[in-house]
């Protein structure tokens, strides 16, 4: 079947700006929740300081960064590649309308691209 399987997925937020990043987490679990296809599949959305990426970054399956920390995104893909995790810059218009749902699209998009063939491993 092609229904996608999110379980357990773990979504990293990285931005610099408190309040934002609060507000925008809470958009997007709102989207699961409503979502018929993803809640329940215990999605989890959290924000989190860029400063200390790789010591958390394991916890989670994807990063995704706020548009005003563009600057440092060499730095922190570097971080993403050492623990093999898919990193991208949040779409700023979608950033800029604080649209829970397509930054949620943005995330599971990245991880449906860059997903381990969970069969094959181990």
């Amino acid at each position: 079947t092609m229904t996608m399987n999110y379980e357990n997925l773990a979504i990293l937020l990285v931005c610099n700006l408190g309040a934002s990043k609060s507000g925008m987490v809470s958009k997007m679990r709102d989207v699961v929740e409503k979502s018929e296809k993803l809640k329940g599949q215990h999605i989890r959305i959290d924000a989190r300081n860029a400063g200390d990426l790789h010591t958390y970054i394991a916890d989670y399956d994807l990063v995704l960064v706020g548009p005003q920390m563009k600057h440092k995104i060499d730095d922190l893909t570097t971080i993403a590649r050492q623990h093999g995790k898919p990193i991208e810059v949040i779409d700023s218009q979608a950033y800029g309308l604080a649209d829970g749902a397509l930054i949620l699209k943005q995330a599971l998009y990245l991880y449906h691209l860059n997903r381990p063939s969970k069969e094959g491993s181990q």
